[in-house]
């Protein structure tokens, strides 16, 4: 069972990285403007002139400066050139070595709440991370870019009704460190048991991984924020199971957020509550069991209510 628990994690983990080919074809849609730079960060070799010996020189690239053309072309950030966000002296080859040591943009540096976009609530995220464990625990060295990797980025909250899609991209994120694989430990120094070990409180840990995202039990809910960015250290984190599998769910106000609001927005706030989108937590909702429910309802209504005005009518 461990072994079949491990391989699981692995799978998660490793589907979620980023595999740069050794040539990565660009797609249609590619800027003209970063063919330069990917023609060495879109490969895992690079080859460049040495201007002394006249030698042509080739080199394995570092695997962490790898960039998948294919998954920044598809990214949030497709629009834009890597002079951007880096410094325009990269176009320089070779590049200078203080390059390195240029400052990383936050998200807030390019991105405002006068956005026409709808509300993410930038400056709410950016008060939740700083008092985030993330952001408080000494020595993390933890950013924006640390779990939002700016060039492979999608954001799948407002992605639609995929919700297993967006519970799986959002729980990898999480698995990248803290999957038990090792990488927590070296970044941190702090060894930790496997994921499992530390959830097997909860009745059936795979099937909650599956269905739910790590941030609804680990993360403080702030209304006005679409994704919850406070990550509470694991004291804090929920372990009351009625607080999700309740009518009054947390996940309501959480993960539901966006697509109570869309029903709310499409069909008005009273056909969202009667065809009860925020169904039992933990069962798998029946349009058509909901549809019957509410007939025989109905029916049960009308039948007393025409057995009263009978009984009304010949009295």
């Amino acid at each position: 069972m461990k072994i079949k628990i491990k391989i699981l994690l692995l799978v998660l983990v490793i589907g979620t990285s980023l595999f740069a080919q050794d040539s990565i074809p660009a797609p249609v849609a590619s800027n003209p403007a970063n063919n330069l730079c990917f023609s060495c960060h879109g490969k895992r070799w690079y080859t460049y002139s040495n201007q002394d010996s006249s030698q042509v020189i080739r080199h394995k690239m570092f695997k962490d400066l790898i960039i998948d053309t294919v998954a920044f072309y598809h990214n949030n950030h497709k629009s834009l050139a890597c002079s951007d966000c880096h410094s325009t002296e990269y176009g320089n080859l070779p590049h200078k070595s203080d390059l390195k040591l240029e400052p990383l943009l936050a998200c807030v540096d390019c991105h405002s709440d006068t956005e026409d976009v709808p509300p993410i609530n930038f400056t709410g995220i950016t008060q939740e991370y700083n008092k985030s464990v993330h952001a408080t625990r000494k020595g993390t060295g933890v950013s924006c870019w640390s779990c939002h990797n700016p060039h492979s980025y999608n954001i799948t909250t407002r992605s639609g009704d995929n919700l297993s899609h967006v519970v799986a991209y959002d729980n990898s994120i999480c698995l990248e460190c803290h999957s038990g694989m090792g990488k927590f430990d070296i970044l941190y120094g702090d060894p930790k048991s496997t994921l499992i070990a530390k959830h097997q409180w909860l009745p059936d840990p795979i099937k909650h991984f599956k269905n739910v995202r790590c941030i609804e039990c680990h993360a403080e809910i702030r209304a006005d924020v679409l994704v919850a960015h406070n990550i509470r250290p694991k004291e804090e984190a929920v372990r009351i199971c009625a607080q999700c599998h309740s009518a009054d769910s947390r996940l309501k106000y959480s993960l539901y957020k966006y697509q109570l609001a869309q029903v709310r927005s499409e069909k008005g706030v009273l056909s969202s509550i009667i065809s009860n989108q925020t169904f039992a937590i933990g069962t798998n909702p029946s349009p058509l069991l909901n549809l019957i429910s509410l007939l025989i309802l109905a029916c049960a209504v009308g039948g007393i209510t025409i057995h009263s005005i009978i009984r009304i009518i010949k009295k």
